[in-house]
């Protein structure tokens, strides 16, 4: 694919706490689905009410790995792999935290028109955990 092409993204995050405790967000935004090689990337900006402040969020998708890269006040990455553990970073102006995800289901239906993501992944990041259930629906503008 030449170029980019501006989407639609819509992500839905379900967050269950290891205490019972559920907060769901929602992020609906204008992005940019462009591919290199064999992969495909999506970038977005998250605003102030998901508590990120002003936040460059890119999704890395490549074979059976999806890689989440959030740039600006917080700066994080963390991958995704069906079946398998993967150690991120979470850096936050107060401090640098290792965060580790499980993922038990990874459904990636994405091309070069966009398509839809869903997983569902325990993390842990300093010392907490938490399931999270993740849907992406990008779409083009």
């Amino acid at each position: 694919m030449e170029g980019k092409l501006k989407v639609a993204v819509r992500v839905r995050s379900q967050q269950r706490a290891k205490n019972g405790e559920r907060m769901t967000f929602r992020t609906e935004s204008e992005g940019m689905l462009y591919q290199k090689g064999d992969v495909l990337y999506i970038s977005y900006r998250e605003g102030e009410e998901q508590g990120l402040g002003q936040t460059l969020t890119t999704l890395r998708i490549e074979g059976r790995r999806v890689t989440l890269i959030r740039q600006g006040e917080t700066v994080m990455k963390q991958s995704l792999v069906k079946g398998a553990e993967q150690t991120g970073t979470y850096k936050t102006p107060h401090g640098t935290f290792e965060l580790v995800t499980r993922t038990s289901h990874l459904v990636v239906n994405m091309g070069a028109q966009g398509g839809t993501l869903d997983a569902l992944y325990n993390l842990r990041l300093a010392g907490d955990k938490s399931r999270i259930e993740l849907q992406v629906e990008v779409k083009p503008l």
